[in-house]
């Protein structure tokens, strides 16, 4: 079989495309890397200039720059197998010009898609990969949390399935839902269920997130930021943990609010999330350099933003006169 590398994001709908290939390929025949987009340039070039053996090369859940773009089409035009598939709006350009990037952000009924469901879709169409409906299911999950469907649908096994992955080691993640994967072919079981070891774990995890919403509640400040033109009134407070589920409480919370604002200092980013039908984040945190999703976006804390979100507001009037 031929060899293959996978390069793809590293969170729970990037290290999950790495799960499947390890089905589909098998580890003999596989190697990959998860990395955050700050260094998805640099790793692909790495692969071209330094680790290229002729593998078939997918890339999936993030994109790459032009410069990278160019460097892997004359990978193609050479006859080597690349393939990226990614469901980020900002990565359609890329896809527009070259045959060999396939950006769907949703599928033709509708139904935002993840770089799991597609990749997944992709391997069973090229028969890399037999169906079963642990797959499915898993498949799935990781579609709604990374889509914020699950809220829309109250499937909390989802954002429990998230909680996993940055709760245990990746390593231990990634084998453990591995071996769960492979047994849904020996008949064992059809159903993605949680080891009991780490259902203990997230159950106390989830007492954790209760309390931490709590105390993050009645630190949040409200303002009224202008973006391109537009002005929204946020929900601001600074938060390094917990980002999605403290987001949509404050947004849950504060209906007055068009979309929460979490800033982390330690990682200097900002995290965005939204309920209203009305709100875009992916279009305007894209304004202010950032990117996501409608619901769940982010950005890079600059000197900028941080004036735009809490030095305009940090102080009241009052407190500014002392």
């Amino acid at each position: 079989m031929t060899k293959v590398k996978l390069i793809s994001h590293n969170d729970l709908d990037g290290v999950s495309p790495a799960l499947l290939a390890r089905l589909a390929f098998g580890d003999e025949n596989l190697d990959y890397d998860t990395v955050g987009i700050g260094r998805i340039n640099d790793t692909v070039l790495h692969f071209i200039e330094e680790d290229n053996d002729g593998q078939d090369l997918y890339i999936t859940d993030i994109s790459v720059n032009d410069e990278v773009a160019a460097k892997l089409d004359e990978l193609v035009k050479n006859g080597q197998k690349v393939t990226l598939i990614d469901h980020h709006i900002s990565a359609l350009p890329l896809s527009e010009k070259y045959d060999w990037v396939h950006v769907i952000p949703e599928d033709k009924n509708g139904t935002k898609t993840a770089a799991t469901s597609l990749f997944y879709t992709y391997l069973l169409e090229n028969k890399m990969l037999e169906r079963t409906k642990m797959l499915d299911e898993y498949v799935e999950l990781v579609r709604l949390f990374d889509t914020w469907d699950w809220f829309r649908e109250k499937n909390e096994k989802a954002k429990r399935l998230n909680h996993l992955y940055y709760l245990i080691s990746h390593e231990e993640f990634k084998d453990t839902v591995h071996e769960t994967l492979q047994a849904s072919y020996t008949g064992a079981s059809q159903s993605f269920e949680f080891t009991e070891k780490h259902a203990i774990l997230l159950e106390a995890e989830e007492k954790r997130i209760e309390k931490y919403i709590y105390d993050k509640q009645k630190q949040m400040m409200q303002a009224e930021v202008e973006i391109a033109e537009q002005k929204y009134k946020v929900g601001i407070v600074f938060a390094d943990t917990y980002q999605s589920e403290l987001g949509n409480a404050l947004c849950l919370e504060h209906e007055e609010i068009d979309f929460s604002v979490m800033v982390d200092m330690g990682r200097k980013k900002l995290g965005f999330r939204a309920v209203k039908d009305k709100i875009n984040l992916a279009e305007i945190v894209g304004h202010i350099g950032g990117g996501g999703h409608p619901k769940a976006s982010g950005c890079k804390l600059t000197s900028e933003t941080f004036k735009l979100f809490v030095t305009d507001h940090l102080f009241q009037p009052d407190e500014k006169s002392e």
